[in-house]
């Protein structure tokens, strides 16, 4: 059964997930204070909406196409957790690259996202583009400012 909160995230990710990013409808999907942390524990939280969004542009110039497939979603209270598998095909070689992804999302009264979170195995993917572990870090550190 699903609730407003599990819908907030299934529209977010759909959202994020396409070929073209929509920015003003994902900040609007965004409490202004949100936080964003792109690969637990290794990436740094991008912090706000504002920075958030300047940090989905920065990955959109690395790839395209990118698709999510949901395979699983479930809350409890104000926390979301989905299971899916992404797909991106780099823009440089346009190689597909696919990974398992578990994304928890914190989500408000507003049905607004608070903190957003993902785990997924990075040397799997600097293994599919074929780059070392340290390489995938440097790809993957957020670059904005708070």
């Amino acid at each position: 059964m699903s609730n407003s909160k599990e819908t907030a995230v299934r529209k977010f990710l759909a959202l994020f997930h396409t070929t073209t990013l929509d920015l003003d409808k994902i900040r609007d999907a965004l409490a202004p204070d949100a936080r964003w942390q792109a690969v637990v524990p290794l990436a740094e939280v991008v912090y706000g909406a504002e920075g958030i969004c300047r940090e989905a542009e920065r990955q959109y110039r690395i790839y395209k196409d990118c698709d999510c497939e949901l395979l699983n979603i479930a809350s409890s209270g104000d926390t979301v957790f989905t299971e899916r598998v992404d797909r991106v095909r780099l823009l440089e070689g346009g190689k597909e690259v696919i990974t398992h992804v578990a994304g928890i999302f914190t989500v408000n009264d507003d049905d607004k996202i608070v903190f957003w979170r993902e785990y997924w195995d990075m040397l799997d993917i600097a293994d599919q583009i074929g780059i070392s572990g340290e390489d995938m870090r440097t790809l993957m550190d957020t670059q904005v400012a708070a």
